[in-house]
């Protein structure tokens, strides 16, 4: 009976290799296209690391001292381009990503009743992509490009006495890979370098807040092609 079931894993592994063998690499059609992409991010680097909160200083000048105490967030973006015939395409992206202070960094607001700064991303970038296809269901992807990230913090404090933040840009890049389902569908893990941002006040308060956050985030990205 083991010997059986021993010969049976043979034959299916040969099976399998043998279509594998056989599965035809194609390039996707030449054509425009057009993705939307529901993205869930994870800080990286300086962006996620943690910073001490003493009780008695304004949180602020522990939330953007180079540590930027961010933790898991989301967003949505889009991409349009256009794919050659050989699999190779150019396109543009943006993305919106959203990303809220660690829960010791939101506990210390709250104890202040003090409204928290929240992060946003804004990366826009122009990439080029390569697209590789095995049968019609199964297909790979490698993408990488550079621009422009707008890092955008929202205000603080109380609701007489708000802090505003300029928006800051900066040099960005990406890359990432991923599969393919079928025509319409895309899985895949993208490293986000946004920029090296200042972080600047339209309104300082009485105390002074570091000015130079930088911001990585690796990305999970569920795409729905058009």
């Amino acid at each position: 009976m083991k010997s059986i079931r021993t010969f049976a894993l043979i034959i299916a592994t040969l099976l399998l290799g043998t279509g594998i063998s056989r599965a035809q690499f194609s390039t996707p059609d030449a054509g425009g296209s057009f993705t939307l992409n529901f993205i869930g991010t994870m800080p990286m680097g300086d962006f996620a690391n943690t910073s001490y909160v003493p009780t008695l200083v304004a949180p602020s000048m522990y939330a953007f001292n180079g540590c930027g105490n961010a933790t898991f967030g989301a967003g949505l973006g889009f991409k349009a381009g256009y794919q050659f015939g050989f699999g190779l395409g150019v396109f543009v992206t943006a993305d919106a990503m959203w990303n809220q202070l660690n829960k010791d960094m939101r506990v210390s607001y709250n104890n202040r009743s003090k409204t928290k700064p929240n992060y946003a991303n804004f990366p826009i970038l122009l990439a080029v992509d390569y697209k590789c296809y095995f049968g019609t269901v199964f297909g790979l992807y490698a993408e990488a490009g550079v621009g422009t990230g707008l890092l955008f913090v929202t205000p603080e404090g109380w609701s007489d006495n708000m802090t505003d933040y300029k928006l800051s840009a900066a040099f960005a890049w990406a890359g990432g890979l991923g599969i393919l389902l079928g025509e319409h569908f895309s899985l895949g893990v993208h490293y986000y370098m946004c920029g090296n941002h200042s972080i600047e006040m339209k309104n300082p308060p009485i105390y002074i807040t570091p000015n130079e956050q930088k911001v990585g985030l690796l990305a999970l990205k569920l795409g729905l092609i058009f």
